[in-house]
């Protein structure tokens, strides 16, 4: 059943709102990890029949729906305990606060990520940065040792949404124990990347690791603690006590499908894609005349130098959109206060899901770099006509990273 066709005879102006973001979709490219096409099957059953089962408005769970689903991410990730409770990261990131923390303590982070999800006096901390070494432009673990003893930090927070590269995280957590410090890793936009094992993972070393559901992940809107099990009931009971009832009974039968995929044959080469789709883009970046920081990615993400364009970071953002293009900007901290970068994020996780190859990604990536070099008339329509051959024919979520029976009834559809 296709709801746009009941929609255009029962309720035109929201069949009309419907077809313009649908067309949005269709004739654009999206790097934005939170805009990742969701899993057709986990979208699917987030409007299925169990939205008429009355126990989804409270803390039982239909025929143990959310035990299955905590079992299946905790053998997917390798961890003892998952929290499903909460709907966002930011309701996450409070939630593990609240059960780790108290107000005043140290808090040493990653571009001092997490500071924007204290939002009360209870959660009043004391955050001291690190960052990347601006000479080398990768985190200088040594550094951040000295860094880390200096403060005895109650908590080290690693939150990578600008980092490129991969992570050591053996040596973070031994860094944090040496100090007394509890380590917390945020790996929102890495997660399906780390799922798959084409990067490394912190729950074998994290005390607490927390990621959402949907954007790089594909499934419903929520968010995942990951700990030991001893951490777990703490979490468990703040989450419990804060008002997390969790999601709804369709919901958790969405992630725990979209789980059930990502251990999955297709979902590797996925992941595998994405890297190599991300090497690509900058190889195409460095070509069109972009500076890429921290070298040769080694996941999702490639940041480009603005030094190198002929606007802003927020002017090349609102250029690209007009053209189709959707990018995110940052600011790059580093271990030193008074260096910081203004950075252009791309991510090749949508545009993977999409199912463009390495060669197109390279193109773009060069013609996306000539054009921030010069966007003059010219370049804006060869990076416009670029963007539209390659959208022509493309599909939002390709067969390419589904279930064979399941690609061939959206095809036939």
């Amino acid at each position: 059943m296709n709801p746009l066709c009941l929609l255009k005879n029962t309720d035109s102006q929201l069949h009309d709102f419907f077809q313009n973001a649908l067309s949005k979709q269709n004739h654009s490219l999206s790097f934005i990890p939170d805009e990742n096409s969701t899993s057709p099957l986990s979208a699917a059953l987030m409007g299925d029949i169990l939205v008429n089962v009355a126990e989804n408005l409270t803390l039982n769970r239909t025929e143990n729906l959310e035990s299955l689903t905590c079992k299946r991410i905790c053998e997917l990730f390798n961890a003892q305990s998952a929290n499903l409770r909460t709907i966002s990261i930011e309701a996450a990131s409070r939630v593990v606060f609240q059960a780790l923390t108290k107000r005043g303590d140290v808090v040493m982070s990653l571009d001092l990520r997490k500071k924007e999800h204290c939002n009360s006096e209870n959660l009043a901390y004391r955050f001291v940065n690190f960052g990347v070494d601006p000479s080398t432009q990768v985190l200088d673990m040594d550094g951040l040792e000295k860094q880390a003893m200096q403060c005895k930090p109650h908590l080290i927070v690693l939150s990578p949404i600008n980092y490129p590269l991969d992570i050591d995280y053996e040596r973070l957590s031994k860094i944090a124990k040496d100090c007394g410090a509890i380590l917390w890793c945020d790996i929102s936009q890495t997660a399906p990347l780390i799922a798959a094992g084409v990067m490394q993972s912190p729950v074998p070393y994290a005390d607490v690791v927390t990621f959402t559901s949907h954007g790089s992940m594909q499934g419903p809107q929520s968010a995942v603690i990951l700990s030991s099990r001893e951490l777990g009931n703490v979490i468990d009971r703040v989450a419990q006590a804060a008002g997390h009832k969790g999601l709804l009974t369709p919901q958790l039968a969405a992630l725990a499908t979209r789980i059930n995929e990502m251990g999955k044959p297709y979902h590797k080469e996925y992941a595998k894609s994405v890297i190599n789709n991300a090497k690509a883009l900058a190889r195409g970046m460095v070509a069109g005349g972009m500076k890429v920081f921290c070298g040769e990615p080694q996941s999702h993400l490639v940041m480009i130098d603005t030094r190198n364009c002929a606007v802003s970071a927020r002017g090349a953002q609102e250029l690209l959109a007009d053209l189709g293009i959707g990018v995110r900007i940052c600011n790059m901290l580093t271990a030193f206060s008074e260096i910081k970068y203004e950075a252009v994020r791309f991510s090749t996780l949508p545009v993977t899901t999409r199912g463009l190859n390495e060669e197109q990604v390279e193109q773009l990536g060069r013609v996306i770099g000539t054009f921030l070099q010069n966007p003059n008339d010219q370049k804006s329509l060869e990076l416009k006509e670029c963007v539209m051959k390659m959208t022509e024919k493309l599909p939002l979520f390709s067969s390419k990273w589904m279930e064979p029976e399941l690609a061939k009834i959206l095809l036939e559809d």
